[in-house]
């Protein structure tokens, strides 16, 4: 059995000589990574937060959580369509 060489490794992968691959894609790609986890991290948060709280004082606290979980969503999808426009 022989170790693959550098010529068999890049057969196995070769790129779209039409869309290069470069720094803007990858950020773009981790903006969309990071604004998909904020959004869902703040609904999350939300969520475990309003479940926390005693049946009494959910009623008080409805719209605080619902602000906040719109911001974290509203953040989250500005920063996934941003990464959307340079990917």
């Amino acid at each position: 059995m022989r170790v693959p060489s550098v010529v068999d490794l890049a057969a196995v992968w070769t790129p779209n000589p039409d869309q290069p691959y470069t720094w803007a894609k990858f950020f773009g790609l981790l903006a969309v990574v990071i604004g998909c986890v904020i959004a869902v991290v703040g609904v999350y948060a939300v969520r475990s937060t309003w479940r926390g709280l005693d049946p009494s004082r959910r009623r008080q606290q409805l719209r605080p959580l619902a602000v906040t979980a719109g911001v974290f969503v509203a953040v989250g999808a500005a920063l996934a369509a941003f990464g959307v426009w340079l990917f």
